[in-house]
């Protein structure tokens, strides 16, 4: 066999195989990782070449395409208009009727596909830079159009010719977009599919791939090293692989072109991820819709986004102009805004719900410079900054006149007896609750307080001995009378009715020590409106004397109104407005209520775990506060609860409900395992042993940062669970 030394004297890498001539396949692939195993043996008839060295093909296969005459309309083309090129290229026909051009370019990319039939399979492929070509004088290859020696070096526009050609034969308009690939889980269900691909029986992943038309080999002759289980796709008339199936692993890589919806071997250089997990196979199989993976697999899809419609529309606008000239999460400005709504309406609103207090708890998480307390500001102290600054003159002329008074009574030796003037005081940026239940024993109407590092609560209650407000502010969630009792019985403080809404803002990795096992456990944490944010990309086009840096006129003028109204009614000025129920909205919200009560008893008797009962039960008492809430937002003088009310109210409640929920979860798992929940999510992932490239694969799957898990094996707590064996090999204990 000539060509052997022919081809390898054209700076060719050459394979020589033995080919069996009925089966039209190999009888063993070499090793072509080693040169010294390339020798020449006795029983070989056939040669494979490793494309390289500037050396490529056109590969046709006209098997998958209905017309015959494809490559011969092609050769029509470059014969008639380009006889150069023609003559610069080798032509063979390959063993099912098909054919290999052969080039040489200096500048080939890696495999390209070129054209595909109507159905996806590929027809016109190059193939060059490490992949392997069957040739002649293999059996079933025969040389059509000169030889191997003949090829020339082809021109930049020579190349991209015959590239241009080719692509004009393709067919294939795909129904789905092809930038669409699965590389990492959807953000928000990494938990969930990871223990999906994990979990997942062997019948059921055997259903799967059934069900893109993949079949167990029967009687394949398997080597003592493999790991895997041969299958074929059905239809396919090849006596070769089409798939290796890793039962263990849950894993599947496809080696059949004719598969062109999913990544496989020819293709793989365009796919980041081609040995794929469960979920990544019905990715592809569902048409590039993780949605529909989601609804298949049974996992309710969580409506995504914060229920912005509950605020009337030019607010909503507003807030979303603020989010983006400021650069700040807009859940975090909704968030500030809800609560400074139910701060000002306080006890100054009534309806015909029982015992429901116009009380928020709510905390925004972010790293550094999220934007917490910029948040805050823009939606509850720069629209009321003039009427504080209003306040704050009244009160020194207020004081001013009292002092005077006060001098004029000492001169004249008269008794003095009027009161001392008290600032209102609506906000408090932090503070302690032997403050806040003084202020409330005078300021009856409610306020709110908000804490810019969540942790200060913690060191609220000045009158225990470890300052600790915890037990102060879990009944204050409740609201209604508080009774302080001392030894001293002058020290004794009622208030009548307490009523504080409370809005903090604490970093991811500082929750844990504001919600330990013992605050989720007794529910304190579950009483909390919790919102998430990463960092947000900065806008680098905003304008910093836009006047959409603040919120609308009238989100000003709504907060306004409640600010006077809580001022009268701590005056004694003004009645509690009373807040209207429709009937077809007390219709409405029965059913949603009645619904809220099914689905505890359905937890407790699928045995949820005890804090997501706990804090679904927590909740849900934010269901009739939000419907307070919506309605003062939409009219703060005359409210009313309309069927659209209860609507936007419940659809609120559900996402704070959600978001609080997950991130206890998250929470929960940290405090059981010591790890957060991103790393316990890795470390349960990762096989016993493991390298550093899949770690790298396995955090970007869970939209991990890689160097998380470098910067965490330095920590102690980690170090027990993963120790390093040797440079970029790692196991688990």
């Amino acid at each position: 066999m000539h060509q052997y030394t022919d081809y390898k004297s054209l700076g060719l890498k050459v394979i020589p195989i033995q080919w069996d001539t009925a089966t039209k396949q190999p009888v063993s692939h070499r090793n072509w990782s080693n040169p010294e195993d390339l020798h020449l043996r006795p029983t070989d008839n056939g040669l494979m070449i490793l494309t390289g060295n500037n050396y490529g093909c056109l590969d046709f296969d006209l098997k998958n395409t209905k017309d015959k005459e494809l490559f011969s309309k092609w050769m029509a083309i470059i014969t008639n208009e380009a006889p150069e090129i023609f003559s610069k290229v080798f032509i063979e026909q390959t063993r099912n009727a098909g054919y290999h051009v052969w080039l040489n370019y200096a500048a080939l990319p890696n495999k390209t596909p070129l054209a595909e039939s109507p159905d996806g399979n590929e027809v016109i492929a190059l193939y060059s830079n490490g992949l392997v070509v069957y040739t002649f004088p293999t059996p079933g290859y025969t040389e059509f159009h000169q030889s191997m020696e003949d090829i020339q070096e082809l021109t930049e526009a020579e190349y991209n010719y015959l590239i241009e050609v080719s692509q004009y034969f393709n067919e294939y308009k795909p129904k789905y977009d092809p930038s669409k690939k699965a590389i990492s889980y959807p953000a928000g269900y990494e938990s969930q599919l990871a223990e999906y691909d994990k979990g997942i029986t062997d019948e059921a992943f055997d259903t799967i791939l059934q069900s893109i038309g993949l079949l167990p080999i029967q009687g394949y002759r398997y080597g003592k090293n493999d790991k895997f289980q041969a299958y074929r796709r059905k239809g396919s008339d090849s006596a070769g692989i089409s798939a290796k199936v890793y039962y263990n692993a849950r894993r599947v890589m496809i080696f059949s072109a004719s598969m062109s919806n999913f990544p496989h071997w020819h293709n793989k250089e365009q796919y980041p991820v081609w040995c794929l997990p469960p979920s990544f196979i019905l990715f592809y199989h569902l048409g590039r819709d993780w949605d529909a993976v989601l609804k298949h697999i049974g996992i309710e899809p969580v409506e995504q986004g914060y229920p912005y419609s509950i605020f009337p529309q030019l607010i909503n606008n507003s807030l979303h102009e603020v989010a983006t000239e400021m650069s700040l999460c807009p859940e975090f400005l909704a968030t500030s805004g809800i609560w400074t709504i139910s701060s000002l309406a306080g006890n100054c609103y009534t309806s015909d719900f029982h015992n429901v207090k116009n009380i928020v708890f709510a905390i925004m998480i972010a790293p550094v410079s999220v934007g917490k307390t910029p948040a805050f500001k823009a939606m509850c102290e720069e629209p009321l900054a003039v009427l504080l600054k209003t306040g704050d003159a009244a009160y020194k002329l207020a004081m001013d006149n009292w002092l005077l008074e006060k001098a004029a009574a000492n001169v004249n030796k008269e008794s003095f007896g009027k009161p001392k003037p008290k600032r209102f005081h609506p906000f408090a940026v932090d503070g302690t609750t032997e403050g806040y239940i003084a202020l409330m024993q005078d300021q009856e109407a409610g306020m709110g307080v908000y804490h810019d590092e969540a942790e200060t609560i913690l060191n609220a209650g000045a009158h225990k001995a470890n300052n600790d407000a915890i037990s102060f502010f879990t009944q204050a969630f409740t609201g209604g009378r508080y009774t302080q009792i001392r030894a001293d019985r002058e020290k004794e403080r009622v208030v009548k009715s307490l009523n504080i809404s409370l809005l903090m803002g604490t970093q991811p990795s500082r929750l844990a020590h504001i919600f330990g096992s013992d605050k989720i456990q007794s529910g304190f944490a579950s009483r909390f409106l919790m919102v998430k944010s990463d960092y947000i990309k900065l806008n680098e086009d905003a304008d910093p004397f836009s006047s959409g840096r603040q919120m609308c006129k009238e989100w000003k003028e709504l907060v306004t109104h409640l600010y006077r109204i809580n001022k009268e009614f701590a005056a004694g000025d003004c009645a509690p407005i009373r807040i209207e129920i429709t009937p077809d909205a007390k219709t409405l919200y029965t059913k949603y209520y009645r619904q809220n009560l099914a689905d505890a008893n359905s937890r407790m008797v699928g045995k949820a775990e005890q804090y997501i009962m706990g804090a679904e039960a927590k909740m849900s008492a934010y269901f009739p506060r939000m419907c307070h809430v919506v309605a003062i937002c939409h009219n703060p003088l005359k409210p009313v609860i309309t069927v659209e009310i209860v609507n936007k109210a419940y659809n609120l409640y559900r996402y704070y409900a959600e978001s609080t929920i997950s991130i206890i979860s998250e929470l929960c798992a940290e405090t059981e395992s010591g790890l957060p929940a991103d790393l316990r999510l890795l470390v349960d992932n990762l096989p016993p042993k493991f390298t550093t490239k899949e770690v790298d694969l396995l955090c970007v799957r869970y939209n991990i940062k890689p160097k998380r898990f470098f910067n965490a094996i330095r920590r102690a707590d980690f170090s027990r669970i993963v120790k390093r064996v040797a440079h970029g090999q790692y196991e688990k204990m």
